[in-house]
């Protein structure tokens, strides 16, 4: 048997690593600015589901939980736009720093491996795989755990080896970090049971379980959560009510096959990249055919050096307990779930390669590998830019929405309608009001939905009804089909996903607003994307619904 790969570096470390380093980070942080200028560039508007709005809404006041997730994200938004503007660019800088916090838990990972010497390269494949390029630049619930496992790993095998007070320091840490990742997705739950594994394959691992430690992490952990499960309980377990939707019992076959093509897909041209560059530095040193070398290469490239090989228990851990969930009916399987899953999947691929082809080939390998990391970024940068190009000739809806400008023209319409009564609050279209808090008056509450109706009171506006108010729901673009309904009828519950239902928007508003004893008929505006990145006229229609308080600030 393979010998295992070892937990911990060796105290001294060779000049090398030093510059290794530095090229690790250079590597980092410019396509880190590249991602963040591309998407900024190529794409019109932040993702088309809103995400990246709700968080900030959630954002604007701090709770310990909300009615779809956990709230650590949240915070994360929070705490970045206390510093940083409200504008696009600025939120896809998070989404991308987010993404070198999380490869430099990936580096720092290799080096408590015993990996430092392929950390670089590992990073670099990374970038070329789509959780952390693309799909990064939506920072949910799902990217913020990009930055998160890996730290949390790291972790885990520090504190194995720590004792006094570095053990003290290293545990708190385990359990502070384990909390952050539950508190980001409860999905983090299939990441934190494969620590169980990942000590019990090890000798010194299951000491560390039969030791004291284990339970100051775990208290540590309990303790983080405390507030959320508090808040859980007064909320009648909302969030969790929200996660027990995504399954029903029965096995979701379809599903939990995507599931299982994810890695493929997400991952699969750098790992390709990968085996095929090592493939043919075998050819040349031992004259074997390149196309039995790629097979042999896929397949040692995921092979276990044994029973107690840390690194492949972490790279594989989380994906397939995921699927013995989703095999068990336990949850329905969501690809985006799996976006966190492969922090340990470059590591993995090349630690094996390298013991197959010996030294000398893994350095070749690894130098043919960065020869083309410039060449392919400005490939990206080059696709990036024509794809931007294209969907603005063909006047996409998502990259004409004209979320500013509607902000800037709503907040006009008021002071230009309700003059004197400033703005408190908007409602309506979850969470597409919130663009304007986002892009107009940070100030403006964004509830979701009607603000005396669940889930706004899971963290109510108390003064909602003595400040003025706007309801909106989005059209979208003039002359696109809409969905027919008697919107005259009384509605159902009140909803929150109004953005591809506008008439049960517009029917819901009006009969809320009835009950209020306010004007129940909207002002329509239409908004029209101009500039040098939106050459064709798309214009969008928002109905605007006001809510006058019926005390105004110069009346008390």
């Amino acid at each position: 048997m393979t010998p295992a790969t070892p937990l911990h570096p060796p105290h001294a470390r060779a000049p090398t690593q030093h510059s290794a380093r530095v090229h690790t980070v250079g590597l980092v942080l410019v396509h880190a600015l590249v991602w963040t200028l591309l998407q900024s560039l190529a794409q019109g508007n932040l993702d088309s589901y809103h995400d990246m709005l709700e968080n900030f809404a959630w954002a604007q006041t701090f709770e310990w939980g909300t009615f779809k997730h956990p709230p650590f994200f949240a915070w994360v938004v929070g705490m970045w736009f206390a510093v940083f503007p409200t504008a696009d660019w600025a939120y896809r800088l998070l989404a991308y720093t987010n993404v070198a916090v999380g490869l430099w838990g990936v580096a720092v990972l290799a080096r408590r491996l015993q990996l430092a010497h392929l950390a670089p390269t590992a990073l670099l494949l990374l970038l070329w795989a789509l959780p952390y390029t693309t799909l990064a630049a939506k920072f949910n619930a799902n990217s913020q755990l990009l930055s998160l496992w890996p730290w949390t790993a790291v972790a885990l095998l520090t504190a194995i080896d720590s004792r006094g007070a570095r053990g003290w320091a290293w545990h708190i840490a385990l359990g502070l970090l384990a909390a952050a990742c539950f508190l980001s997705k409860y999905y983090s739950g299939v990441f934190l049971v494969g620590f169980l594994v990942v000590a019990l394959t090890r000798a010194e691992g299951r000491r560390w379980l039969l030791s004291p430690w284990p339970w100051l992490a775990l208290a540590v952990f309990a303790i983080a959560l405390l507030p959320h499960l508090a808040w859980l309980r007064a909320s009648d377990f909302a969030t969790l009510g929200y996660a027990m939707d995504q399954g029903n019992g029965d096995t979701a076959w379809e599903a939990l096959l995507k599931f299982g093509l994810t890695p493929l897909v997400y991952w699969g041209l750098a790992w390709l990249a990968c085996v095929a560059v090592f493939a043919s530095v075998q050819q040349a040193r031992t004259q074997r055919r390149w196309l039995g070398g790629l097979a042999q290469g896929l397949w040692v490239s995921w092979r276990p050096t044994g029973w107690d090989d840390v690194l492949f228990w972490l790279a594989v851990l989380p994906g397939g307990i995921t699927l013995l969930f989703g095999l068990a009916g336990a949850v329905e399987l969501s690809t985006p779930w799996s976006i966190p899953i492969g922090y340990a999947f470059s590591l993995l691929w090349l630690r094996n390669l390298s013991q197959d082809a010996g030294p000398d080939g893994s350095k070749k390998a690894q130098r043919r590998l960065h020869r083309a990391a410039w060449p392919v970024l400005a490939l990206v940068v080059a696709v990036g830019l024509a794809h931007g190009w294209q969907r603005a000739q063909q006047g996409h809806p998502d990259h004409y929405r004209p979320s500013e400008q509607a902000a800037q023209d709503v907040l006009a319409l008021w002071a230009r309608e309700v003059p004197g009564v400033p703005l408190g609050w908007s409602g309506g279209a979850w969470a597409d009001n919130a663009l304007l808090a986002f892009y107009a008056d940070r100030q403006i509450r964004a509830l979701p939905g009607l603000p005396d109706v669940s889930p706004a009171t899971l963290a109510p506006h108390a003064d909602w009804a003595t400040q003025g108010g706007v309801l909106l729901c989005p059209l979208g673009p003039v002359g696109a089909q809409r969905q027919s309904r008697d919107i005259t009828r009384p509605p159902q519950v009140p909803s929150t996903g109004y953005s591809k239902d506008p008439d049960r928007c517009l029917a819901d508003m009006r009969a809320w607003l009835q009950t209020q004893g306010q004007a129940t008929e909207p002002v329509t505006l239409r908004v029209v994307r101009q500039g040098w990145r939106f050459p064709r006229q798309v214009p969008f229609e928002y109905a605007v619904f006001f809510y006058r308080p019926a005390v105004t600030p110069a009346a008390r």
